[in-house]
């Protein structure tokens, strides 16, 4: 009887173990590190956009902002995996919040926008409906000083 509660014991402990590694090992997977400077374009009702987005990430969670030629505005945001969402909200005559969603592989992101609320991005022409833009982003790993200024805004 105590050599079978023995094999038990031993084996649940083996068992707890393999699961604790497992679960360590899995959630290093899951931490992509996002902060820094990323170089950002998009496709606007007006065009092609281009700006910078800056990181800051706490674990899964995102803050920064993203700089444009006509400012900047913060961004919210988290990342599960290679899954990124954020989310900026732009004051103006009416305010608008527009939701990015997309996949990390490596130094370079990408996705779709959606706006929420009174704007007018993504708008069919004549105003019928909503319309989802790409963006994509890179990782500015520059060495040559202060980016210049993006010429086509937020």
């Amino acid at each position: 009887m105590r050599r079978h509660s023995s094999f038990v014991f031993v084996l649940v402990f083996a068992l707890t173990s393999c699961l604790l590694a497992q679960d360590a090992a899995s959630g290093s997977s899951e931490s992509t590190n996002l902060a820094g400077k990323w170089k950002m374009s998009w496709q606007g009702r007006n065009g092609q956009r281009q700006g910078t987005l800056q990181l800051q990430q706490d674990g899964s969670q995102l803050t920064g902002t993203l700089a444009g030629e006509r400012g900047s505005v913060p961004v919210t945001g988290s990342v599960n995996g290679n899954n990124i969402s954020f989310s900026v909200k732009m004051q103006g005559r009416r305010s608008i919040a527009l939701d990015y969603t997309g996949t990390v592989d490596g130094d370079k992101m990408s996705g779709t926008i959606k706006a929420e609320g009174g704007g007018r991005f993504g708008r069919r022409r004549g105003g019928q409906g909503q319309q989802d833009h790409s963006w994509t982003a890179t990782r500015d790993t520059g060495n040559s000083g202060s980016p210049s200024a993006p010429s086509n805004g937020l």
